[in-house]
């Protein structure tokens, strides 16, 4: 009786560690890998990837910032339209661009209040995309406690590290070819007209009462963000970017103009002025080219730096 007790304890034994010695292997290789892409990412040999889609590109921008050890002195938030002026564009010492595509500045707002360390300069972009609300998914993230955590002391958890966008990049960056020449970047003259014409069309007719109310609601939440930022010791200039005359000219466009111009009065907030009239190039009647983006951000850095010739109320 005593034997075959003993015998079933040793079965049960066996059979408890069997399971564990299965485990156990694949982790320890799990865990082996991870050390192996932790130090060669912490080493630099890994390069990070600006992202796959719109949805990465728009959360790595966003955890850069969060958790970079750089502190910028200039940054930027907005929409697609400020996204185009690409830091490198700038001579300004740590230029930080978190403008982001197919949102607005609130995202970009929200996350520079929720930074610790703020810039000295924040350049916000303010304009028909005020009606988009803050992203919450973007926002959360950063606010998750133990992601916050986990993305802070461990970079390779960082959406910038995911192996499938570090091989896309890479294959892209080396096999691409020259994405950023002027040229590659310019649709064919026929389809760039055609895209600006759909833009006029669009923006023919007069502002909606429901626009015209989600515009003054969603700008009370962006005046409390921008004054709690300013609280902070931060210089807050608000811009717009300049694009085709022939769109800034249509009803829609000259109607939030001045919509907007009365919810940010000059004797409030500070504005970029406008840069002297002139026709500048868009992809597609909204996105600048690169040229003229590089031109653009020269003339913010200008005005920046030389802050005696910002004249309050310019728009």
């Amino acid at each position: 009786m005593s034997l075959s007790t003993s015998n079933s304890k040793v079965s049960v034994t066996f059979c408890l560690k069997q399971p564990m010695r299965s485990l156990l292997r694949p982790l320890v290789v799990c865990l082996f890998f991870l050390v192996l892409y932790y130090t060669l990412v912490v080493g630099g040999v890994i390069p990070a990837s600006d992202g796959i889609n719109q949805r990465q590109v728009n959360q790595i921008k966003a955890e850069r910032y969060m958790y970079s050890v750089r502190d910028p002195n200039l940054v930027l938030v907005g929409s697609s339209m400020t996204a185009v002026l690409q830091e490198k564009y700038f001579d300004y010492p740590q230029v930080t661009n978190i403008a982001l595509s197919g949102e607005s500045s609130q995202t970009g707002l929200k996350l520079v209040a929720l930074k610790n360390k703020k810039p000295e300069i924040l350049l916000v972009e303010l304009n028909y995309t005020l009606t988009l609300e803050t992203d919450s998914e973007i926002i959360g993230a950063i606010q998750h406690p133990l992601l916050q955590f986990v993305k802070t002391w461990f970079p390779i958890f960082r959406n910038e590290y995911q192996p499938v966008s570090v091989l896309v990049h890479y294959l892209k960056s080396h096999f691409g070819g020259n994405a950023d020449s002027a040229s590659a970047q310019i649709p064919t003259q026929d389809l760039r007209e055609k895209l600006i014409a759909r833009v006029i069309e669009r923006e023919q007719d007069n502002l909606s009462p429901k626009t015209k109310k989600e515009m003054a609601k969603q700008s009370k939440l962006i005046k409390q963000q921008l004054i709690e930022i300013q609280n902070k010791g931060v210089r807050v200039v608000l811009f717009n970017v300049p694009g085709e005359v022939r769109v800034a000219k249509t009803p829609q466009r000259q109607q939030e103009r001045a919509l907007i111009r009365s919810l940010f009065p000059a004797d409030t907030f500070e504005w970029l002025p406008e840069p002297a009239t002139e026709d500048w190039i868009t992809y597609d009647g909204i996105h600048l080219v690169r040229p003229d983006a590089k031109k653009f951000a020269r003339f913010i850095e200008d005005r920046v730096m030389n802050s005696q010739d910002f004249q309050t109320g310019a728009m």
